[in-house]
């Protein structure tokens, strides 16, 4: 690594922490000035990522990117900070998305009496997530991994005085636990056998494992993927995170923590090249997850947990991107994403704001007279996110979906364009719900968004320019990246790390990724058709909150149960570990912990009272011992003499 390079991305690292101590250490006295503070840090940090792109491109004697030792602990134990053309789309998206989160912040979280304490948490965050992916091995990403937990933890249960809020924190944290857990042994087996943790070593004695070792080390590392990305069985705690504030909803939720299942699969992918069968577990659950969130996608009323299902169907189809093999496709659709999704959120954190924290969207309606400017953003999120041509999305989502065909997998093909339908008709649905026909809720605001006679209030020019920036990458970032093929900007930018796709590919397509990208425009048109129908079609609105009603008592129960899997959690898990835990309580601690500690204190204080006895003071007390013990000396002696 150069000298240039050196201090940029260790600054750019450190920079959110700081953020994180100044706003933590003098919040009081700092008051408002923490959230411009936190936002001008990472701000500065993106410009420090965006400078160092040279460095992070480079081919210098084999090594691509920047690298910088930072500490050195003993052969194949050295831990330092990697900044090649992955981990700087990454940061790109930590610090660019992060910067206008941030600064979106500053007007939504404008009152609450804890406002400092957000912005420093806010900041951890973001340094937790550079010190995952800048991280150059195994522990340095384990340890990073850890500290996105701990801060989305804080996060999510940041209102701490609702106890959903804290038992949404509880149940996220858990379940990244248990994602933790596979990493650590993950990190086991590859110390046992290769003796480093480097990602170099690690991949280049990668060809020399047996199967079944790699297969298990995928495994391992999967299991924290999945907890950490919400896929199939770990994604419970996903949509009660929507507790936390919405920005956090963005950031975490959308743009950054939930990818980083991502990351480690994309950044992995020479272990997982040389393991077929962890290449089809990876796009089975990502395909999986991805139909099942969208499905569920289907039965939400609240707004931000519509938004947290397509997140979960959306990272599926991440996850079954970088599964198969489509490393630069999966890792495009986290970049679009980032961007669409965190409008999404931050254009929902709009409304929720003017109408005083409603979410419902059977409570709304009729806002797109109200606030236009809202409306258009969801409106440009909800055609990027369907995949409608010309959007981000669209580019995105179609180099996963032809992926899995490029790579022998029909059928998780078949399963993601029946998705893309699919999620056009929720996203639709909730886009007609919320923003068309007459208002249903108690309380709207002005045309002009300002305060009304109920009370309502608009959201300030600080929340709205993040917005509205949000808006151009998520329409325009995606033809201008990846436009081409194999010969598209993106492909090229990614061509050193992992190759085309067309030299990957492992089947020869029966059909175009024209025919492709016809086939899922089409299934997406039905989708939308069919919402439309439903939802704003003029018999729809014509009746409107009685068929909304009726809708809702009607839903399925395997849907408003969410497929019951937390109920099986509860049943298999939750409670067993409750019964057992209230045994140890009742019975095993008192009786046998704490009876032993008891039995020993009682036996040592006997024996205690008993030597105590025999220190009488008196000479011939102590004259007596000694000849009885001298006595009991020639006994014994005497009579083994006589036994031989």
């Amino acid at each position: 690594m150069g000298s240039v390079a050196y201090p940029l991305v260790v600054a750019l690292w450190l920079l959110p922490l700081a953020g994180a101590v100044l706003c933590w250490a003098f919040g009081p006295r700092l008051r408002s000035a923490c959230g411009w503070l936190a936002a001008g840090l990472v701000g500065v940090s993106f410009l420090l990522a965006v400078a160092s792109w040279g460095s992070a491109t480079q081919n210098l004697g084999g090594v691509l990117g920047a690298h910088q030792p930072l500490v050195s602990w003993m052969p194949g134990f050295d831990f330092g900070l990697l900044l090649d053309p992955l981990s700087l789309i990454w940061t790109f998206i930590i610090t660019g998305v992060g910067f206008l989160i941030v600064f979106y912040s500053i007007g939504y979280m404008d009152g609450d009496r804890a406002f400092a304490r957000f912005f420093a948490y806010m900041s951890f965050f973001m340094f937790a997530m550079l010190t995952l992916v800048l991280s150059d091995n195994f522990v340095g990403l384990l340890v990073g991994w850890g500290l996105v937990g701990l801060a989305s933890y804080f996060l999510i249960g940041f209102w701490f005085e609702r106890r959903s809020a804290v038992a949404a924190a509880r149940k996220a944290f858990v379940i990244n636990v248990v994602g933790d857990v596979g990493m650590m042994f993950a990190i086991f087996l590859i110390v046992a056998n290769v003796h480093s943790i480097g990602f170099g070593d690690v991949f280049a004695a990668a060809p020399g494992l047996s199967d079944k070792l790699v297969f298990a080390i995928c495994l391992a590392l999967f299991i924290g993927a999945a907890a950490k990305s919400a896929q199939v069985p770990l994604h419970t705690w996903l949509p009660d995170a929507m507790e936390g504030p919405t920005p956090v909803s963005a950031l975490i939720h959308a743009a950054t923590m939930v990818t980083a299942g991502v990351y480690l699969v994309a950044r992995c992918a020479p272990l997982w090249n040389h393991s077929g069968s962890a290449q089809l577990l990876v796009a089975t659950i990502g395909g999986v997850t991805a139909l099942g969130g969208a499905i569920l996608g289907t039965a939400q009323w609240d707004i931000k947990r519509i938004l947290a299902y397509s997140t979960m169907s959306q990272i599926g189809y991440m996850i079954m991107g970088v599964g198969v093999g489509a490393y630069e496709g999966g890792v495009a659709h986290f970049f679009t994403h980032a961007f669409f999704k965190a409008q999404l959120f931050l254009g929902a954190g709009l409304v929720i704001h003017a109408l005083h924290n409603e979410q419902d969207i059977r409570a709304m309606g009729g806002l797109w007279r109200r606030m236009p400017f809202a409306f258009w953003v969801m409106l440009t999120g909800v055609l990027s996110i369907c995949g409608v041509p010309g959007f981000s999305g669209f580019f995105s989502k179609d180099a996963v979906i032809y992926g899995a065909l490029q790579h022998g997998h029909p059928w998780i093909y078949a399963v993601d364009i029946v998705t893309a339908g699919i999620t056009a008709y929720y996203m639709f649905r909730m886009l007609f719900v919320a923003f068309l026909g007459e208002y249903r809720g108690e309380a709207a605001p002005d045309r002009a968004g300002r305060e009304s006679e109920h009370g309502t209030h608009a959201p300030g020019w600080v929340m709205n320019v993040p917005v509205a920036v949000l808006v151009v990458p998520s329409v325009a970032v995606g033809g201008a990246l990846m436009f081409g093929g194999d010969n598209s900007p993106w492909s090229r930018f990614f061509a050193p790390l992992y190759g085309t796709p067309s030299s990957r590919a492992i089947a020869v397509p029966p059909i175009s990724e024209g025919v492709t990208s016809l086939v899922v425009f089409l299934t997406v048109i039905a989708g939308f058709a069919i919402a439309w129908q439903r939802y704003a079609s003029r018999g729809a609105q014509a009746d409107a909150p009685a068929r909304l009603r009726r809708e809702t008592e009607r839903m399925p129960a395997v849907l408003t149960n969410l497929f019951y899997v937390d109920w099986v959690i509860e049943r298999l898990i939750v409670r067993p570990a409750q019964r057992l835990g209230e045994l140890f309580g009742r019975v095993v601690d008192p009786h046998v912990l704490d009876g032993a500690v008891r039995d020993l204190v009682f036996w040592a204080r006997w024996l205690g009272t008993l030597v105590r006895s025999f220190q009488t003071g008196l000479v011939r007390a102590y004259a007596l011992i000694l000849v009885a013990g001298a006595a009991c000396f020639v006994v014994y002696y005497a009579v083994a003499a006589g036994l031989r």
